[in-house]
């Protein structure tokens, strides 16, 4: 069986992330999906897991998220 999932570029995400000393629950954040799936990395290797690139609002940062890590908001 095939897991699809069902993320693009446009898409508005909701990122999870794992709590620092400061906060004892996960902490959620706001991003934009700015890249299709990607399945290998630079130097060309099949990676375990899909990702894809999202832009954080809150820090105006670009970080690699996998399937574990974001809810779709709302579709482009």
């Amino acid at each position: 069986a095939n897991i699809v999932w069902k993320i693009k570029k446009g898409d508005l995400v909701r990122l999870k992330d794992y709590p620092t000393a400061r906060e004892d629950e996960y902490v959620y954040t706001t991003g934009l999906v700015i890249s299709d799936i990607i399945i290998s990395d630079q130097q060309h290797q099949q990676q375990l897991w899909p990702s894809v690139d999202v832009y954080i609002f809150k820090t105006g940062a670009k970080r690699n998220c996998g399937p574990a890590n974001l809810e779709i908001i709302s579709c482009s």
